[in-house]
């Protein structure tokens, strides 16, 4: 049977980071005033600041779409993982394709 490597302790991480960027991303520093950045800078910065409103919420939900996936990505297969070995176990550790290996987990030799 083929042999199945999941990295879930870090497909969880990443899960756990984009979490993070979801709640980092409205945060602005206090007291910006864009006069601060002179002159030849204001209509720039403040355009910049206009725009980078809409990629906020884009960023935003794809980060959330992302890290939703990377929670359902670990949960199916330590769903999986656990499943077989219920099998196993039933089985008298025969058969079953016990060769899955377990989320979080490195490569389980054959």
């Amino acid at each position: 049977m083929a042999e199945i490597e999941m990295p879930g302790d870090e497909v969880q991480r990443l899960g756990e980071l984009l979490g993070r960027v979801m709640d980092l991303i409205d945060t602005r520093p206090s007291g910006y005033d864009p006069e601060d950045v002179g002159p030849p800078l204001v209509r720039p910065g403040t355009n910049f600041d206009e725009q980078w409103k809409d990629g906020r919420v884009q960023v935003k939900r794809n980060s959330k779409d992302l890290k939703d996936a990377c929670e359902a990505i670990v949960k199916a297969f330590a769903d999986f993982d656990t499943k077989m070995g219920s099998s196993l176990k039933e089985d008298g550790g025969q058969g079953g394709g016990g060769d899955a290996t377990p989320a979080g987990s490195g490569t389980r030799p054959s």
